[in-house]
């Protein structure tokens, strides 16, 4: 799995900053709308897919109604839509947003709550997956997250603000350490760095583009300018 490439993906400026924003501190529909609003044809288009919620008074209103965690949930259908039928939807479909729900909730003990980082990891794997699948003609191929990794979280301290960044590094050094000797690494207290130096140089290379697929396709490059993730 880890051989393959991520691709860019080219990600919703709009819901992509939602999604990144502390939203605990700024969670009103007022805030939401006012990154939505100057996009006018993001709001007609969400104003039609949300039209079964709108009792009359707007998108504001059907926000507050839904609520953020909802509203955001029914707004990324909206896009996988998209990239599935070639157009956007004139209603809200939730089953298509099951696979990076259950992912959040693998993962929700260790990200900070107030923050939707594992819902845009989550976001980026079913539309990077897609296009994998769409360049490679093979409906089978994707990126999976192992179920080990939740055991290697509980070894950090805390919970972590950029969990995604987190598991997108620890998905790469499973893949080349395997389970028990990543592990055994990890309760060491081996810094990212030593590990990083013991893979071979293709899977180094293969990681950083990867890193830097994801980065891109995101918009944020703070993981390469900073030590700290």
């Amino acid at each position: 799995m880890i051989k393959l490439h991520f691709p860019f993906v080219n990600l919703p400026h709009e819901f992509v900053t939602l999604l990144k924003s502390n939203l605990s501190v700024t969670n009103s529909s007022g805030t939401i709308l006012e990154m939505i609003g100057p996009n006018r044809a993001l709001l007609s288009i969400l104003e039609s897919a949300f039209e079964e919620f709108d009792t009359g008074r707007g998108l504001e209103k059907v926000i507050m109604t839904l609520g953020w965690s909802n509203f955001r949930d029914r707004m990324a259908s909206v896009y996988i839509s998209k990239s599935i039928y070639g157009e956007f939807p004139s209603k809200t479909e939730m089953e298509l947003v099951e696979d990076i729900k259950f992912l959040e909730n693998r993962f929700t003990d260790h990200s900070v709550n107030s923050y939707s980082r594992l819902f845009l990891f989550g976001f980026y794997l079913r539309l990077a997956n897609f296009e994998i699948q769409h360049r490679e003609d093979n409906k089978f191929l994707e990126i999976k997250i192992p179920d080990e990794l939740g055991a290697m979280l509980k070894l950090s301290q805390g919970r972590s603000e950029k969990i995604d960044w987190l598991i997108l590094i620890l998905v790469h050094l499973f893949s080349y350490f395997g389970e028990k000797t990543l592990m055994n690494h990890l309760v060491a207290g081996k810094k990212f760095e030593e590990l990083y130096a013991q893979m071979p140089k293709e899977d180094q290379l293969i990681m950083g583009q990867n890193l830097m697929a994801y980065g891109a396709s995101i918009q944020e490059s703070d993981i390469f300018l900073y030590e700290k993730v």
